[in-house]
């Protein structure tokens, strides 16, 4: 049902004015201003009917805290009426600036045949901040070009805006509250490492990308922090993981919040270097982690606005805290789907869930045995290969199609012109990366896909003549789908395809899954009898809220939503926005999310903390 909600079909030309193909020469620039000024009049008159004068009745309007402080998309010219009638007069959006200059200045753009539109960027106020915005054009039968998807997103608070560039600490011990007398700045970061003076406004559970991106953002914004992380050393949330892994985005998608990666740092980076620069980063970023540390008990009174969380330490001590917030940053899964089979106690050989995979050459000597990976994702593939490249017979059961894109081809024409050495600043991209409402990209991405498969035919093809299934996705939209959805189904090819293809390392389907184990073997729905010295349950993982309530108890678990996939609106549920119990938010995603969403999670707390949002 969801699937077919978030399908759409463009253009989707609005019944009172059917968008047309503009032929006359018109100036986009014209056109934007005209339209921004226009919009900005009926804002200003608060007369919500005169919409109709600047939306087209089959518009798109996505808004991430701007309008209102949660992230919506607002489909259709009625409910966009309904939107702005509920909450412009607290917004109060004025001040509308196109951008006049660069890659999103005024422009005619063709996104799809029969679809043609002025894009601009443009930047706005409201009464508690500023922020910016992609506007996107189309002209009716009746020549009048109005809004048809419209983006606004809150980037700063007024008052309340980052230290960084010309607001950047002043570092002298001069500037120091109370002077150098009362400790220097080592002196003083001990101490707050410590909070031996105050206790945290934000407690952040999980020091990976998620969670050091959110803290550095919040104490940019003045808002104390403290991070958890249960490992030993900032980073080993990648260090611990499979020894071949690497980054599956480019380098330039993947920045953090205020330190990118050095220009001649790896297109793609091995699992041991960014943990080492998680670590840097948190240093650098002077965040304040324990680590070895976990959740105890945790409360939460909704009277007082307060959590009460005991802390258990790594050198066996407890510290209770009373911070106002929680951030959940424990990655965007939950905890790992491990599914049992009958006679799985018989089988003689050894049985484990991807997530415990650490590389087989660790495992003893893996020439000559025979290796059933269950599960056909990233990490499904990933250990096949590393299987193969250790000596082993290896052996991928598949249920069902995934979707294949190269590392070195489709991923690269995946943010071209976007995130690369050539794009624009990454605060623009990450604007334009996600202004258009989620159905619209899945449309969009149908185009870009058939493209990417034609680029990687050989490769493609030669899956299918191995005997690997392959799935664009219902609507043909490939990967961006899947991940937003389910998180999973699909593979980013580092190598293991051509070993597929090479028979080097076998397919075998199985639509109905698996029947159950043998002594020396696991047989499939149908009868087939793979013989296995080694297993892998390469099933994924869980709803992020399944950890919340492994750590935090049902009472606060019942209380949240569940995280990921999308809501009706086409927007991600519970993640980055009001999960459904006060002040506990969920924080996950890839480094690049994590990048851009990181600033709306700590504008939401602050917001709160100031009294501008409850």
């Amino acid at each position: 049902m969801f699937a077919e909600r978030h399908t759409i079909k463009l253009p989707s030309a609005p019944k009172s004015a059917p968008i047309i193909q503009v032929k006359e020469q018109v100036s986009p620039k014209i056109v934007a201003q005209q339209w921004l000024t226009k919009l900005e009049n009926v804002l200003a008159s608060n007369n919500i009917a005169n919409l109709s004068t600047v939306m087209h009745q089959d518009s798109w309007w996505r808004d991430m805290f701007a309008i209102s402080w949660d992230i919506r998309t607002i489909h259709g010219l009625d409910k966009l009426s309904t939107y702005f009638s509920e909450n412009l007069i607290h917004a109060a959006p004025t001040n509308l600036k196109l951008r006049e200059t660069g890659k999103f200045a005024p422009n005619k753009q063709t996104p799809i045949d029969g679809l043609e539109w002025v894009e601009s960027m443009f930047d706005f106020e409201t009464k508690v901040g500023r922020g910016s915005g992609m506007l996107r054009l189309v002209q009716g039968s009746d020549g009048v070009w109005k809004g048809y998807m419209i983006y606004t997103a809150l980037q700063e608070l007024k008052g309340f805006e980052e230290n960084a560039g010309d607001r950047r600490p002043h570092g002298g011990n001069n500037s120091l509250e109370g002077g150098a007398i009362k400790g220097n700045w080592l002196e003083r970061r001990e101490r707050q490492k410590q909070f031996l003076d105050e206790e945290p406004t934000v407690l952040i559970v999980g020091a990976g990308q998620s969670g050091l991106n959110t803290a550095a953002r919040l104490q940019a914004m003045g808002v104390s922090v403290l991070l958890i992380d249960r490992n030993d050393r900032v980073g080993d949330n990648w260090r611990s993981r499979y020894r071949t892994l690497v980054t599956h985005d480019p380098v330039q998608y993947t920045h953090m919040a205020f330190l990118p990666f050095p220009s001649n740092w790896p297109l793609f980076t091995p699992k041991d270097k960014l943990g080492d620069w998680f670590e840097s980063y948190a240093s650098l970023m002077e965040l304040n982690v324990w680590t070895n540390s976990t959740v105890g008990a945790a409360s939460y009174d909704d009277a007082a606005s307060t959590w009460t969380i005991d802390i258990k330490k790594g050198d066996g001590s407890t510290r209770t805290l009373h911070p106002h917030h929680v951030v959940f940053a424990t990655g965007h899964a939950g905890e790992a789907k491990i599914p049992t089979f009958p006679g799985q106690s018989d089988f003689k050989g050894t049985v484990y869930h991807g997530s415990q995979h650490a590389d087989a050459s660790l495992s003893g000597d893996s020439h000559g045995k025979k290796v059933v990976v269950v599960g056909t994702g990233n990490s499904g593939h990933d250990i096949a290969q590393n299987y193969y490249e250790n000596g082993a017979s290896a052996t991928m059961i598949q249920r069902r199609g995934t979707y294949v894109i190269g590392a070195d081809i489709g991923l690269f024409m995946l943010h071209e012109g976007m995130y690369d050495e050539h794009g624009p600043p990454i605060e623009d991209a990450d604007i334009a990366g996600q202004s258009l409402p989620i159905p619209a990209q899945f449309a969009l991405n149908v185009g870009l896909t058939e493209k990417i498969a034609e680029a990687e035919k050989k490769t493609l093809d030669g899956l299918t003549k191995a005997g690997f299934k392959l799935d664009f996705g219902d609507d043909k939209s490939g990967i961006y789908r899947k991940y937003i959805t389910r998180g999973g189904g699909y593979y980013i090819n580092v190598g293991c395809s051509q070993l597929i293809i090479d028979g080097k390392i076998k397919v075998q389907q199985s639509p109905n899954g698996i029947s159950h184990f043998e002594s020396d073997a696991l047989v499939l729905a149908d009868g087939t009898r793979m013989e296995a010295d080694i297993v892998v349950l390469a099933t994924g993982f869980d709803n992020m809220r399944t950890s919340a309530r492994k750590i935090f108890g049902d009472t606060i678990a019942d209380r949240c939503k569940d995280v990921w996939d999308l809501d009706e609106e086409g927007e991600v549920n519970a993640m980055w926005r009001p999960s459904g119990h006060p002040r506990f938010w969920f924080m996950g995603g890839s480094l690049a999310l994590a990048r851009t969403y990181s600033r709306f999670i700590a504008m939401q707390i602050k917001a709160i903390e100031e009294g501008i949002y409850r």
